[in-house]
């Protein structure tokens, strides 16, 4: 338990990392392309007690530039400063701000829930968009359906399924 607590720690930490990283190594694997985060990889292994195999010679993944926004808002002495870098607006108080727009598509999507389980892999349409987005509309691998893709927790909460 207690290295699966460390694996998870490294993992988060990984994932902080590879915001940072565009591009992806892709693995064939029986026909599919696979994104392997090699990254994330190295840092589960490494905690898990894992042999590294053929990822030993795997890069680190750069810095997260945004976190790296956000340390310099930190270390800026200005008064009148406003972190704009993490994904959430703040007020003077260090409360989220909820911009007028996202409220208004709140209450469009209060109108039109649907309460139904997503099947196993996720949203269909949400993963299609999700592959052009990633790959480019134009990619043959999308095109011809070679990409074996799910939906899945984000964020930190991959790593943390990924460590459990």
């Amino acid at each position: 338990a207690t290295r699966m607590r460390r694996a998870y720690a490294v993992a988060h930490t990984a994932h902080t990392r590879l915001n940072a990283l565009r591009s992806t190594s892709l693995a064939s694997v029986g026909g599919f392309q696979r994104v392997a985060s090699a990254t994330a990889v190295r840092a589960f292994a490494r905690a898990s007690g894992g042999a590294m195999g053929r990822f030993a010679d795997v890069p680190e993944a750069p810095k997260d530039p945004i976190l790296g926004i956000s340390e310099m808002f930190v270390a800026d002495t200005h008064p009148e400063k406003m972190n704009l870098g993490v994904g959430a607006y703040r007020d003077d108080n260090g409360k989220p701000v909820v911009l007028n727009c996202v409220r208004e598509a709140e209450k469009r999507i209060a109108g039109n829930l649907n309460m139904e389980y997503l099947p196993t892999n996720g949203h269909k349409e949400f993963i299609q968009h999700s592959l052009k987005l990633a790959f480019g509309e134009d990619s043959e691998s999308v095109k011809n359906g070679t990409i074996a893709a799910i939906q899945s927790l984000s964020g930190t909460g991959s790593c943390r399924l990924m460590a459990e």
